[in-house]
């Protein structure tokens, strides 16, 4: 991993094959950039993380398209994105700063809504 001025380990974003796919970005737009991602087998890491930022931008400013989605299939994107997150946690096992694992936590344990016991049982007196 490389190091940044401050002796601090970078991430991915940051890096020069980072700011390379910065540049494609802005030269052929991320809708393009994005249509040669999803062509490729096998991703970097780099595209790996774009795909991602991607992802929650979309899902984060709630488009008006993905709200005609059906909700099985949010429901599918949602699952395969966990599946890479699990994967990559159960594999690398990363050491995480406390206050990215804080964030991390807490972000998941707001995902659980809907998934725990008292939101369950919420849910099922809403109707």
């Amino acid at each position: 991993m490389e190091l940044d001025i401050f002796g601090i380990s970078s991430t991915v974003i940051g890096t020069e094959e980072w700011r390379d796919l910065e540049n494609k970005e802005n030269t052929i737009g991320p809708e393009q950039l994005l249509v040669e991602i999803l062509d490729k087998r096998l991703w970097s890491n780099v595209e790996i993380i774009w795909v991602l930022k991607r992802l929650v931008y979309f899902y984060g400013k709630k488009d008006s398209l993905l709200k005609k989605v059906p909700v099985e299939r949010l429901f599918t994107n949602m699952v395969d994105v966990l599946r890479a997150f699990f994967l990559v946690f159960d594999q690398q096992d990363p050491e995480i700063d406390d206050n990215l694992r804080a964030y991390i936590s807490s972000k998941l344990a707001d995902s659980t809504w809907g998934v725990n016991q008292h939101t369950r049982k919420y849910l099922l007196k809403v109707k």
